[in-house]
């Protein structure tokens, strides 16, 4: 079945869509794309930018908040983004927005992988191309200003005839360098506030957006984390409110949900792809965490 372009909000996608590619505010390509602004940008924010609906980033993201604030759900961990803070997510990541005020302002840059193939790679950039990258940073004011200069600096590179690919190449690298540094130095900062229990459960969920389709049992992610179940419940239980099998639920509802709204697979080919033994199980499970069945979720999500 042929798939809704952006199920996987790519940069080819956005490329695609009839609207002026380079101007003021936006030097977009099918590999690269830099937004200095999102004023401006209603016809694409209107058809893309849809609180409750799930995508899946082909590219990663890197965000600065210039201004006001907004609440996102990022492979299932919901937060709230503000001025003056730094996001940072691998490719592969699924997004979801919550919230977005009219008063957002950001500027966003993003690549394919394929872009800095062959180009010395930092180890951020590296680990940020292999996945499992996400952090949002407070940048304090020496950050923000050496974080602005580096994207003005890249902006006005991008627009050197003929493209200076190399030379992109090299500042983007070194942009990478700085966002090391100022995620290491909030590391430190916050390393103190972040209990063992904390990290355990950030661990938990990263099995969990790995590999929640597939495995649907306590036991598994207890041993993956050299745990008991009964220990690992009470973790998650004690530092979220919600139990493991909570959080295994909402992964797999959130595959459902983009196939649903991004696929014109049948309800059947959905529930085979997420594991379930028949459709009528699939839609009583989701019904039960939704409160909808698949077709009516479809339905609301394709007007």
């Amino acid at each position: 079945m042929e798939q809704n372009g952006l199920f996987l909000l790519a940069l080819q996608q956005i490329h695609d869509l009839p609207f002026t590619r380079r101007n003021e505010s936006r030097f977009i390509t099918p590999e690269l794309g830099f937004v200095r602004s999102v004023e401006g940008m209603e016809e694409i924010s209107e058809s893309i930018l849809i609180p409750g609906k799930p995508y899946r980033l082909t590219e990663g993201r890197i965000v600065y908040i210039r201004s006001g604030h907004i609440r996102v759900r990022i492979n299932l961990r919901e937060v709230i983004v503000s001025s003056n803070q730094l996001v940072v997510t691998s490719p592969g990541a699924v997004f979801e927005f919550v919230e977005m005020p009219k008063n957002i302002d950001v500027t966003m840059l993003t690549f394919v992988d394929d872009f800095m193939e062959g180009w010395q790679k930092e180890p951020l950039l590296h680990a940020y191309l292999q996945g499992g990258i996400f952090f949002v940073v407070d940048l304090n004011e020496k950050e923000r200003k050496r974080l602005v200069m580096f994207l003005d600096l890249i902006w006005d590179v991008l627009h050197d005839e003929p493209f200076p690919r190399d030379t992109v190449r090299s500042l983007i690298s070194a942009l990478f360098r700085q966002m090391e540094v100022c995620y290491h130095r909030d590391a430190t900062v916050s390393r103190q506030e972040h209990t063992r229990r904390e990290k355990l459960f950030n661990r938990f969920i990263n099995l969990v957006n790995k590999y929640a389709v597939s495995e649907r049992n306590v036991s598994f992610y207890a041993d993956n984390l050299y745990l008991t179940p009964r220990y690992l419940s009470t973790v998650i239980r004690d530092t979220s409110g919600k139990t493991v099998m909570d959080w295994v639920n909402e992964a797999v509802i959130q595959e459902a949900k983009l196939q649903l709204c991004y696929t014109d697979k049948l309800v059947y080919q959905i529930a085979d792809d997420l594991n379930f033994p028949n459709a009528s199980f699939f839609c009583k499970f989701f019904r039960r965490i939704t409160g909808k069945t698949p077709y009516e979720y479809r339905k609301e999500r394709s007007k």
